[in-house]
């Protein structure tokens, strides 16, 4: 378990990195690129923890790591929407920078949502786990659904 967060750790920093670098030339299909990788990964562990909470995969001892990736990076996505990178082949709706305030509200319940699941699952509670999960999920939901153009 160590490892798998040694490794997830190092990856997360050189997403981080590569956000970094992505922010200077927010006029590039490449802001649009990261900030897709970004999401396509919060998906990923959304994905990997309800599978686990079905019981159709994967392991419960691997929650904690998930938990620990989408509290990162919620962190990395208050960065993702710079203003003046509503262009591309992009689902952001303008919404995100017409109304900031509310965009920066439904990432902060992203964020906190995100944090809990991570003290959630240091109790060890499949129950608490799965309730914090929801409360996550309605979180992205939030977002998705006022900010995110429907496939």
């Amino acid at each position: 378990m160590k490892g798998y967060i040694r490794g997830l750790a190092a990856a997360l920093a050189v997403v981080a990195a590569l956000g970094l670098a992505g922010q200077a030339s927010a006029d590039t299909d490449g802001e649009i690129k990261y900030r897709q990788s970004v999401m396509k990964a919060v998906g990923g562990h959304m994905g990997a923890m309800a599978t686990i909470l079905k019981g159709k995969g994967g392991s419960k001892e691997n929650l904690a790591g998930h938990a620990h990736a989408m509290a990162e990076l919620s962190k990395i996505a208050g960065g993702i929407f710079p203003e003046d990178s509503d262009f591309g082949e992009t689902r952001a709706l303008p919404v995100i920078w017409e109304k900031p305030v509310e965009f920066k509200q439904a990432l902060t319940a992203f964020q906190t949502e995100a944090a809990k699941l991570v003290q959630v699952a240091k109790g060890g509670d499949m129950n608490a786990f799965g309730a914090q999960f929801k409360n996550l999920g309605g979180a992205c939901g939030g977002c998705h659904k006022k900010f995110r153009e429907k496939k």
